[in-house]
C-alpha cells in the first residue's frame, strides 16, 4: 500500500514536506492492530458497525465446531 503524509512544514515557503512509502501487508496489519488495540470492546464495535459494510462483518462463535450459522447484523 503506498501512502502520501506530511512530516513537516516549511515555513519560509508555508508548504508541507511530504513523503511518499510503501507499506507491506505486516505493517498495515500491525498498524490496524494497534488502532483497534487502542480501543475498548464498545468503542471497536462501533467503529467496526459504522465503517465497514455488513457484508465484511461475521460474528464469530470460538467455542462452536464446524460452520458458523450466520449471526444477525446488530447495531447499536
Amino acid at each position: 500500500m503506498k501512502i502520501r503524509k506530511a512530516i513537516g512544514y516549511l515555513r519560509t515557503e508555508q508548504r508541507e514536506i511530504e513523503v511518499d512509502f510503501l507499506l507491506d501487508k505486516t505493517q498495515i496489519s500491525e498498524i490496524v492492530n494497534l488502532f483497534f488495540n487502542q480501543m475498548d470492546y464498545n468503542e471497536r464495535r462501533k467503529w467496526i458497525y459504522s465503517n465497514v459494510p455488513e457484508p465484511n462483518v461475521v460474528l464469530v462463535d470460538n467455542e462452536a465446531k464446524g460452520e458458523q450459522p450466520p449471526f444477525p447484523y446488530e447495531k447499536d
